[in-house]
């Protein structure tokens, strides 16, 4: 299965240089006036941080634009055999794939072979998806790797399927039911991991080779990146361990069934030389990848309503923004079983970075940005643009929104109702408030576009689509309709409810439990509040232990969490049904009366409940072939 823009060069130049090189970097042209770095110091900040989180090791590369200023490691790339991390140990990525999928597509188009704006049905009609809007928005090879299709992400079924060899037509084949567009492809943005494969397999069918290959022989090899792969690494002792959670037992390699999109390996000492290439707009060393302003398109979201209105926060191709110590950076993150990475660069400034961690933990974002205070010292955050609007124009954007683009559709029924938004306008000043929490103010850049205090560009987006309704798009947070409020508040208020309700029910049985084991009690019926109290506990084990739980791959097969998943909800359905029945028969209960009133209210709860779910398609559903 997730910013910054920065000052010329010239400023960067009058900043002195002091860095210890580590585990031999690449050979550059010194120039003793771009960036300070205390890499020793930094590599013990490092390891107390890896120290902290029980995480075994790390991968770091620091750039700017004229060397490798350190390739190298931290910690462990083997706990059990007590192999240090070095600057050629291969971490695997994750989604940091894509933006080397981009790379090899991009080549693809300066060759003449590929249009980005060419409709995906005219290249690869045997590429199984559905569009009901394919009249008027096709789907295009922009879109499928700027993550505007409307496909859902992968299902559980996609995730099963750990095969490091098998084709991307195969993978492709494998469950396309995803790939159905939610809304016009080429106006929302929802994040996935199979559009940017039917992007390599496009890339593969034009060139005629198979697009690992591609990607080797056009960006890899190029580039110097010798060692980095797609496949499993033929050199296992490269390859550095990952970790489960305790970091001490070692994760499985499990291959994303979509490598294009996360099941790249690469060492510290490669992702400098694509840190550096980046920031030199396609060139390293000399050697031109691609033309300054592929680059340029590369880093461009085009294919969203805010993006056609001048908007550049949010994904390009494989490239997203980013935001480092008050700079606008562009890069990638990426998670896959046992790491986790992030990589980023800056033209302006001329630096960049790469961190991945042997472990899937939070705590890659503590390094990051570590790592981007010490690249960033002495650079002056730029100041983000502002326009003054009128207290109408500021009004037009205020109001309740809900999520209406879920990255996956499976969860929306819980996105829909905890992910909201309020704008609201105190003293001439926009507010955005999530569901909880404190808010921030919108600054205004243009009627349309706005930023948070600290922020060099906008990145909040709020406008009108093609039903006419009022919208916010925010990159990857989503995209957010204009809901009456009024509504909004009911609907929190029956849900808020209707938890209350449910978790007073087993509350409530602490009571009449022990009260009727003592011989209390005895004039209320046992099926009065014992059905209400099953129905609701039958939702813990079907919906929150699966949940909390169980994997993906437990989800994709047959096994014992899908089936409680499956079992378990039409087991809640029939216990609701039985509680509603019970408690609404009218044979009367001597002194019963508040105890009948609240089993009737539990009932209703599960009774809304289930309809809720039945709604968002859960009840009943066979997640192994969702």
């Amino acid at each position: 299965m997730r910013r910054l823009r920065s000052i010329p060069l010239l400023l960067a130049c009058a900043v002195p240089f002091a860095v210890v090189a580590q585990d031999n970097p690449d050979p550059v042209d010194p120039n003793p006036e771009v960036v300070t770095v205390d890499v020793e110091a930094l590599r013990a900040e490092i390891q107390q941080i890896l120290d902290e989180h029980r995480i075994p090791g790390a991968s770091i590369a620091l750039v700017d634009r004229d060397r490798t200023i350190w390739a190298g490691g931290v910690g462990r790339a083997d706990v059990a055999a007590d192999i240090d991390v070095t600057a050629d140990h291969l971490f695997r990525i994750g989604s940091i794939s894509k933006s080397f999928t981009a790379l090899a597509a991009l080549r693809a188009v300066e060759s003449g072979l590929l249009d980005l704006e060419t409709p995906v049905r005219e290249l690869a009609p045997e590429i199984a998806f559905t569009n009901p809007w394919e009249a008027t928005h096709p789907v295009t090879v922009a879109m499928l790797m700027e993550h505007t299709t409307g496909f859902d992400d992968l299902h559980f079924p996609e995730w099963v399927v750990v095969d490091p060899e098998i084709s991307l037509a195969e993978g492709l084949a494998v469950h396309p039911h995803s790939r159905v567009s939610r809304w016009p492809p080429g106006t929302r943005m929802a994040y996935n991991n199979s559009g940017p494969s039917v992007a390599a397999y496009i890339v593969e069918k034009v060139t005629g080779t198979p697009f690992e290959e591609y990607a080797r022989e056009q960006v890899f090899v190029p580039l110097g990146m010798e060692t980095s792969t797609f496949h499993v690494p033929r050199g296992a002792d490269l390859l550095a361990k990952g970790y489960e959670p305790d970091g001490v037992g070692e994760a499985p390699y499990e291959h994303i069934i979509m490598r294009p999109s996360g099941s790249l390996n690469a060492s510290a000492r490669d992702m400098a030389r694509y840190l550096r290439m980046m920031i030199n707009r396609g060139t390293l060393d000399s050697v031109r990848l691609l033309a300054p302003e592929t680059v340029t398109r590369m880093e461009t979201p085009t294919t969203t309503l805010a993006a056609r209105e001048g908007v550049t926060h949010g994904d390009g191709l494989g490239n997203t923004t980013l935001f480092v110590n008050g700079h606008h950076f562009r890069g990638h993150g990426g998670t896959i079983t046992g790491f986790r990475s992030r990589s980023a660069y800056s033209s302006e400034l001329g630096v960049g970075y790469f961190v991945s961690i042997n472990k899937r933990s939070g705590a890659v974002a503590v390094i990051e940005r570590l790592l981007g205070e010490r690249l960033t010292e002495g650079f002056e955050p730029p100041r983000g643009p502002v326009a003054v609007l009128s207290d109408d124009e500021l009004r037009a954007m205020t109001g309740s929104y809900q999520l209406t683009t879920p990255r996956r559709q499976f969860f929306y029924g819980l996105d829909r109702l905890l992910l909201v938004r309020r704008i609201i306008l105190e003293e001439g000043k926009l507010f955005l408030l999530p569901t909880v929490g404190g808010g921030w103010e919108l600054v205004p850049v243009t009627a349309t576009s706005f930023r948070q205090e600290g922020e060099p560009v906008p990145t909040v987006f709020g406008g009108v689509d093609e039903e006419g309704n009022r919208i916010l798009q925010t990159g990857r947070d989503g995209n957010y309709m204009r809901v009456g409020t009024a509504r909004l508040r009911s609907q929190q208020a029956v849900a808020l409810t209707t938890f209350l309700l449910l978790l007073s029910a087993p509350l409530f049985a602490l009571v009449w439990g022990p009260a009727r084991i003592f011989g209390r009690m005895k004039t209320i019926p046992l099926r009065t509040v014992l059905y209400p109290l099953l129905a609701t506990l039958s939702i813990v084990v079907w919906f929150f232990l699966p949940g909390q739980f169980a994997s993906p791959l437990d989800m994709g097969t047959v096994s014992g969490w899908s089936l409680t998943w499956f079992i378990g909800s039409l087991a809640f359905a029939a216990l609701t049904a039985l509680s509603l029945f019970v408690s609404f028969r009218r044979d009367s209960v001597d002194g019963g009366r508040l105890i009948r009133l609240h089993s009737r209210l539990v009932s209703l709860a599960c009774t809304v409940t289930l309809l809720y779910a039945w709604n968002a398609g859960w009840i009943g559903l066979r997640t192994w072939a969702y």
